[in-house]
């Protein structure tokens, strides 16, 4: 099982976290619309997924400090 975190939009356009566990991310897709059939999913991460945003975030960082 592998641990993933959904930002959600509910039907009223506020946003909600909900981190749970899957087999895989098609899993993972079919439980966030079965769970959440009224919100939609604007984010979906697992954690290699994390790391490579944080990664990034800090790669513009070093950029922009040379």
């Amino acid at each position: 099982m592998t641990q993933y975190h959904a930002v959600m939009t509910d039907e009223t356009g506020c946003e909600f976290g909900h981190t749970f566990n899957a087999v895989d991310r098609d899993a993972a897709w079919t439980y966030l619309d079965e769970q959440f059939p009224e919100s939609r999913c604007v984010q979906l991460e697992d954690p290699s997924d994390t790391a490579e945003r944080h990664q990034a975030i800090y790669d513009r960082m070093w950029e922009e400090e040379e």
